[in-house]
């Protein structure tokens, strides 16, 4: 059986689980007698640099001996700047696979000396082009694009300003916009256009797709679409392009292709067979309603409405799952009970056998963190006992789920390794890092990862299945720090701000030092807006999303000693040491720009708001503490119900 093993730099977006679907079907369906083994990274560069550290070490696990090729599916190697973690971790995998010898492919991202498959972004936005020039006759455009340091997205800007200076001698410099590859893009890039030139061009060039349905979310606030006064098109032809209204003239990259093209290869290289050096999947323009074309199927969009539809009910029930899984698992006193908490979790995964693998320093009595210094935590769990970089000899299986239960084995990776050997052919397996912070304490091994790759709420369930390991490691070496107990159950779980608890134990007596002292406060309300449309919309996962974007709004732009409390399910209190009213706006303000431009509102499908209501204290006054809480809980309901009517006035 010959084995490959996969490198991946995060899994996020539809285009990377299709290229590696592409890969696994071709792989069963043809029943060849391959092992696939994949090392998957959720690292990004929008994320804490300690958290990437331990993200990325997972690519120093595999021996690269035992391999008899390799595909490596990176982000954009070329942002040293923005991930330089990642950077480096992505290019010494490289260099490793360059030094067996061994035949290696890489998908999407140019590595020297490695193959190459990928599309020709030059040719498929020309194709683009040439259709909006020579078939829809439009002579003027809006270029809404994502990075502007991202390879990609410099070959489609590129390829566009080529085919515009072979058509014309204006320049067209002027009408390209750079953010990201999200909907905001499209939304700020649309205002920002029209807003500057008052006029609509006769064509807007997306990136991709999600940056088109934000142009068109943006344009319908001004009451404009497409293609009534406009056309757009996007790229990528995600399961969204579609089902949108006007459904959206797009590329389709062909992105499962990709994967199969890296089985051609390998199986050429093991035959002794002539590759060329690099692979054009070529790509193929979809015509929809938004360029003025008519939808040539408009069955497609209802099969995946359809299977969209049947997507959300089962992640609907999974989620009601996920609740009670995760509340159980805050009880689970041993690894061997998170063993059996996580057990019927398993085939929802699509998966029938799970490694759980840990340092055997996990369970060393000896070992201890350093918890408290001047008062404040010292240390983060695992500091001073984990390793950095690579992974010790001593490692041991803590637990086995299969479809007899849990098994607690407490055995070598050996024992792994030969039941591993056992299981019947073709087989895949994909291997998560287990670590605390930059500390890299074990990893899990799954059985079957294909579904689980492409579905978010898998990845979730296995995220508290490593925030429950964890969380058990804190309780067990911790158990004297009764400070750090006490301020656990004074801290929202999800948020990381004080819960109700906290309030009554921390704010109240935060309140009555500065009555005492004859010093103002400003206390103010904090209330997401929609956030009912959101969870119904969106689900619940975007619901945390949103919840979250508040909080890292609030701590970015409130001073550094305020207190924070969770009030509700997206209400929150703050306090802070400021009496001014120029400065408390300005705050506000700033909270107000900062919600969207989070990384948690970046997953939500638009811009989150917030309503906002204050007060000022006047300590020299008989009102109490709960009478200026309600003062600004009724300001934030009154802002609230003034967002609300704009908006009803924005849709007539």
């Amino acid at each position: 059986m010959k084995k490959i093993a996969i490198f991946l730099d995060n899994a996020a977006n539809h285009a990377i689980y299709s290229r590696i679907c592409g890969l696994y079907k071709r792989v069963y369906e043809e029943n060849l007698d391959i092992a696939i083994y994949l090392y998957r990274s959720r690292a990004g560069w929008r994320f804490d640099e300690k958290y990437n550290i331990g993200e990325y070490n997972i690519f120093r696990l595999p021996d690269l001996d035992v391999f008899d090729g390799f595909v490596l599916i990176f982000n954009d190697l070329s942002e040293k700047q923005r991930n330089f973690v990642g950077w480096d971790a992505c290019h010494e995998v490289a260099r490793r696979v360059l030094e067996t010898g061994k035949p290696a492919i890489s998908i999407g991202t140019r590595i020297e000396g490695i193959h190459h498959v990928g599309i020709d972004n030059n040719a498929s936005m020309s194709v683009i082009m040439r259709h909006l020039l020579e078939v829809h006759h439009c002579r003027s455009f809006w270029f809404l694009m994502g990075p502007e340091e991202h390879r990609e997205c410099q070959e489609r800007a590129k390829a566009i300003s080529d085919y515009l200076a072979g058509w014309d001698n204006r320049d067209y410099s002027d009408f390209f916009y750079y953010e990201s590859f999200n909907p905001l893009c499209g939304e700020h890039g649309f205002r920002h256009f029209y807003e500057k030139y008052g006029t609509l061009p006769d064509a807007i060039v997306c990136a991709n797709d999600h940056i088109a349905i934000g142009a068109c979310t943006e344009a319908a606030r001004q009451g404009l679409s497409a293609p009534r006064d406009f056309l757009i098109t996007g790229f990528d032809n995600i399961n969204l392009a579609a089902c949108h209204t006007p459904s959206l003239t797009t590329i389709d990259q062909r992105w499962p292709e990709l994967g199969s093209v890296c089985i051609d290869y390998l199986q050429a290289a093991w035959a002794g067979e002539e590759f060329p050096k690099s692979t054009i999947v070529y790509t193929q323009m979809i015509r929809r309603q938004s360029c003025g074309c008519e939808t040539a199927a408009p069955e497609e969009a209802a099969e995946i409405f359809n299977a969209c539809i049947r997507q959300d009910m089962q992640h609907e029930s999974f989620n009601r799952q996920l609740i009670r899984f995760e509340n159980n698992l805050l009880v689970c006193e041993s690894i061997q009970e998170i063993g059996k908490t996580f057990a019927p979790m398993l085939p929802h995964l699509g998966s029938d056998l799970l490694y759980l693998v840990l340092d055997r320093r996990f369970y060393s009595e000896r070992e201890q963190t350093e918890l408290l210094r001047d008062g404040s935590y010292a240390q983060e769990p695992g500091d001073s006992v984990f390793l950095k970089e690579g992974y010790p000899p001593e490692m041991q299986v803590a637990f086995v789920i299969d479809s007899t239960g849990v098994t607690a084995v407490d055995q070598s990776t050996d024992y792994m390794r030969r039941q591993y050997q056992a299981l019947a052919t073709p087989k895949d397996c994909i291997f998560l890092p287990v670590h605390f912070g930059d500390r890299s304490v074990g990893y899990i091994v799954i059985n079957r990862a294909e579904q689980m790759i492409r579905d978010g709420y898998g990845v979730r369930a296995v995220q508290m299945l490593l925030g429950a390991i964890e969380n058990l490691y804190i309780r067990n070496r911790l158990r004297g720090a009764n400070d750090l107990l006490a301020r656990a159950s004074i801290t929202d779980a999800m948020t990381g701000v004080y819960n109700r608890t906290g309030y009554q134990e921390v704010a109240l007596p935060y309140y009555d030092r500065h009555h005492d002292e004859g010093r103002d406060l400003t206390i103010f309300f904090a209330d997401m807006d929609g956030m009912k449309q959101i969870n119904d919309q969106f689900g619940h996962e975007s619901g945390d999303f949103a919840i979250l974007s508040i909080v890292q709004a609030l701590r970015r732009a409130c001073p550094q000693d305020s207190i924070m409390a969770r009030m509700g399910g997206d209400e929150f209190l703050v306090m802070m040491e400021v009496s001014d009213d120029q400065k408390v706006h300005e705050i506000i303000d700033n909270v107000r720009r900062e919600v969207p431009l989070t990384e948690e509102a970046n997953r939500l499908p638009y811009a989150p708001t917030v309503s906002i209501g204050y007060v000022i204290t006047q300590m020299h006054s008989l009102l109490t503490l709960d009478d200026y809480i309600r003062i600004a809980d009724e300001r934030m309901y009154e802002e609230k119900a003034a967002h609300k009517q704009h908006h009803r006035q924005g849709e007539r």
